[in-house]
């Protein structure tokens, strides 16, 4: 079995609803977490042995807020163990990415989980304190401890 179709297998198994590009070997998901809806697309890259999950927001950032939204991410990033955000500073788009090489092996149904739940759930923890950057003009800083806060209480 291809690892298109080992990840097929595994999202229909699970019962998510999905969309695919075989061609692309793309697969687009919809996850609703807690605090925000999201959109996954999961890359297989056979040649390369791995799958690469990024998952979006529709919100974009103003211009104006690209430095304190990338200073947020930074800090954010260097405290994550696994996965990223990254921001297109053209139009302002936010993802969250995460990778799993295989090298030669078939990924477990938990990696594949993994994949997809380890970004939504990093997105989603941090997801309010972008809205407190944005629209309540906190520090990246004081939007960090607000996350905190939140996790703490949550």
């Amino acid at each position: 079995m291809s690892l298109f179709e080992i990840l097929c297998s595994v999202l229909t198994e699970d019962g998510w609803n999905y969309e695919t590009d075989v061609k692309n070997q793309i697969v687009r998901l919809e996850i609703r977490g807690v605090n925000a809806s999201f959109y996954s697309f999961l890359i297989v890259d056979d040649e390369q042995e791995s799958l690469l999950c990024n998952t979006h927001i529709k919100l974009r950032v103003p211009p104006l807020k690209h430095l304190e939204v990338c200073e947020f991410m930074n800090r954010v990033n260097y405290e994550l163990a696994n996965g990223n955000f990254e921001m297109d500073m053209e139009d302002g788009e936010i993802r969250f990415r995460t990778y799993l090489d295989l090298s030669g092996a078939d990924p477990s149904k938990e990696q594949i989980q993994n994949l997809i739940w380890n970004a939504v759930q990093s997105f989603d923890n941090y997801y309010p304190g972008l809205i407190e950057i944005i629209y309540h003009d906190l520090t990246p800083e004081e939007s960090i401890r607000f996350c905190d806060t939140q996790a703490a209480n949550g």
